[in-house]
């Protein structure tokens, strides 16, 4: 009568097994270079910058928009009134506009939306 494997013995066979099963990409390695690499369309760039920074909002307040400016980055038409017309408090001035944005809906659904606005995040996903 064979006698049953003990767990240690189990779990060694099955970590052996998976780490043989690893070390044999070359299935997907020549997938890969046989592959055209394509650069993401537009829509997709669009909707991944939305999830990160509405997923860095989630962790705290963004960089209030004069931060931003003075840090010698461009803000796009609606922040740019937001800081130099609306008095609104820095906390406000933080909040993501982009959101609110129809360019955001635009260019998350159109690979090539009516965009134009200077130093809009989505313009620049389009390659405009």
């Amino acid at each position: 009568m064979s006698a049953e494997p003990t767990p240690a013995k189990l779990k060694a066979k099955i970590c052996a097994s998976l780490v043989s099963l690893q070390q044999d990409d070359s299935a997907f390695e020549t997938l890969a270079v046989s592959a055209a690499a394509q650069p993401a369309p537009p829509s997709l760039k669009s909707r991944i910058y939305s999830a990160l920074v509405a997923r860095q909002a989630e962790s705290g307040p963004l960089l209030g928009l004069s931060a931003v400016k003075a840090g010698g980055h461009g803000l796009c038409v609606w922040e740019e009134l937001l800081v130099h017309i609306a008095p609104v408090s820095e906390q406000m001035k933080s909040f993501n506009l982009c959101r609110i944005c129809h360019a955001r809906v635009l260019a998350e659904h159109m690979d090539s939306p009516p965009l134009y606005w200077r130093c809009c995040p989505y313009v620049k996903f389009q390659g405009q």
